[in-house]
Protein backbone atom coordinates (compact mmCIF):
# COMPACT_ATOMS: atom_id res chain seq x y z
CA UNK A 1 0.00 0.00 0.00
CA UNK A 2 2.72 2.31 0.54
CA UNK A 3 4.52 2.17 -2.53
CA UNK A 4 1.34 2.77 -4.82
CA UNK A 5 0.97 5.63 -2.01
CA UNK A 6 4.49 6.65 -2.64
CA UNK A 7 4.17 6.25 -6.74
CA UNK A 8 1.31 8.52 -6.96
CA UNK A 9 2.67 10.95 -5.20
CA UNK A 10 5.50 10.58 -7.61
CA UNK A 11 3.94 10.53 -10.22
CA UNK A 12 1.29 13.94 -9.48
CA UNK A 13 4.87 15.86 -8.32
CA UNK A 14 6.49 15.01 -11.82
CA UNK A 15 3.18 16.20 -13.84
CA UNK A 16 3.04 19.03 -11.52
CA UNK A 17 6.62 19.97 -12.05
CA UNK A 18 6.10 19.51 -15.67
CA UNK A 19 2.59 20.82 -16.41
CA UNK A 20 3.98 24.28 -16.90
CA UNK A 21 6.59 23.63 -19.36
CA UNK A 22 3.99 21.74 -21.18
CA UNK A 23 1.73 24.57 -20.96
CA UNK A 24 4.91 26.91 -21.67
CA UNK A 25 5.75 24.95 -25.28
CA UNK A 26 2.47 25.52 -26.57
CA UNK A 27 2.01 29.49 -26.17
CA UNK A 28 2.33 32.06 -28.79
CA UNK A 29 5.23 31.44 -31.72
CA UNK A 30 7.09 34.39 -32.68
CA UNK A 31 5.52 37.11 -35.18
CA UNK A 32 6.83 35.46 -38.62
CA UNK A 33 4.25 36.71 -41.68
CA UNK A 34 5.90 34.12 -43.86
CA UNK A 35 2.17 33.44 -45.61
CA UNK A 36 1.12 35.21 -48.37
CA UNK A 37 -2.04 36.52 -48.67
CA UNK A 38 -4.53 38.06 -51.71
CA UNK A 39 -7.38 40.42 -52.27
CA UNK A 40 -9.72 39.91 -55.21
CA UNK A 41 -13.18 41.74 -54.74
CA UNK A 42 -14.42 40.59 -51.74
CA UNK A 43 -12.40 37.17 -51.02
CA UNK A 44 -9.30 37.32 -48.94
CA UNK A 45 -6.87 34.44 -49.70
CA UNK A 46 -4.18 33.50 -48.05
CA UNK A 47 -1.59 29.95 -48.08
CA UNK A 48 1.69 29.16 -45.83
CA UNK A 49 -0.71 29.61 -43.41
CA UNK A 50 0.81 27.42 -40.00
CA UNK A 51 -1.33 23.90 -40.12
CA UNK A 52 -0.76 23.34 -36.10
CA UNK A 53 -1.92 26.76 -34.84
CA UNK A 54 -5.52 28.22 -34.95
CA UNK A 55 -6.10 30.74 -37.16
CA UNK A 56 -7.90 34.47 -36.67
CA UNK A 57 -8.54 36.63 -38.99
CA UNK A 58 -8.47 40.48 -38.34
CA UNK A 59 -9.60 43.67 -41.32
CA UNK A 60 -9.37 47.32 -40.47
CA UNK A 61 -10.00 50.22 -42.76
CA UNK A 62 -10.62 53.86 -41.97
CA UNK A 63 -13.48 53.67 -39.99
CA UNK A 64 -13.34 50.12 -38.06
CA UNK A 65 -11.89 47.08 -37.45
CA UNK A 66 -13.39 43.51 -37.28
CA UNK A 67 -12.07 40.31 -36.19
CA UNK A 68 -13.05 36.00 -36.53
CA UNK A 69 -12.04 33.21 -35.37
CA UNK A 70 -11.35 30.38 -38.11
CA UNK A 71 -9.84 27.65 -37.02
CA UNK A 72 -7.64 25.09 -38.43
CA UNK A 73 -6.23 24.63 -41.65
CA UNK A 74 -4.57 21.02 -42.82
CA UNK A 75 -2.70 22.54 -45.76
CA UNK A 76 -1.98 25.77 -44.81
CA UNK A 77 -4.58 28.17 -47.52
CA UNK A 78 -7.57 29.88 -46.37
CA UNK A 79 -10.15 32.04 -47.98
CA UNK A 80 -12.36 34.53 -46.43
CA UNK A 81 -15.38 36.52 -48.09
CA UNK A 82 -15.49 39.99 -46.72
CA UNK A 83 -17.84 42.85 -46.47
CA UNK A 84 -16.71 45.87 -49.38
CA UNK A 85 -13.83 47.50 -48.36
CA UNK A 86 -14.35 51.59 -47.06
CA UNK A 87 -11.03 53.11 -48.48
CA UNK A 88 -7.61 51.11 -47.70
CA UNK A 89 -8.18 48.24 -46.00
CA UNK A 90 -5.97 45.93 -44.59
CA UNK A 91 -6.09 42.32 -43.80
CA UNK A 92 -4.65 39.83 -41.57
CA UNK A 93 -4.59 35.95 -40.93
CA UNK A 94 -3.16 35.86 -37.25
CA UNK A 95 -2.57 33.62 -33.97
CA UNK A 96 -4.76 33.13 -31.62
CA UNK A 97 -4.55 36.13 -29.49
CA UNK A 98 -3.01 36.88 -25.97
CA UNK A 99 -2.52 39.91 -23.45
CA UNK A 100 -4.86 42.40 -22.37
CA UNK A 101 -7.92 42.59 -24.39
CA UNK A 102 -6.06 40.13 -26.74
CA UNK A 103 -3.99 42.58 -28.53
CA UNK A 104 -0.66 40.50 -28.67
CA UNK A 105 -0.97 38.16 -31.42
CA UNK A 106 1.67 36.60 -34.41
CA UNK A 107 1.09 37.55 -38.01
CA UNK A 108 0.90 34.40 -40.36
CA UNK A 109 0.08 36.98 -43.96
CA UNK A 110 -1.17 40.50 -44.33
CA UNK A 111 -2.38 41.84 -47.43
CA UNK A 112 -4.12 45.47 -48.10
CA UNK A 113 -6.88 46.71 -50.57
Amino acid sequence: MFRRTALALLVAAGLAITSPLAIASHGPKPASASGSCSVSGNVVSASGLPSDELINFMGSDSSRSWSWALGYTSDGTWSVSVPPPNGSTTYQFVSRTWGPDGSKYSVFASCSA
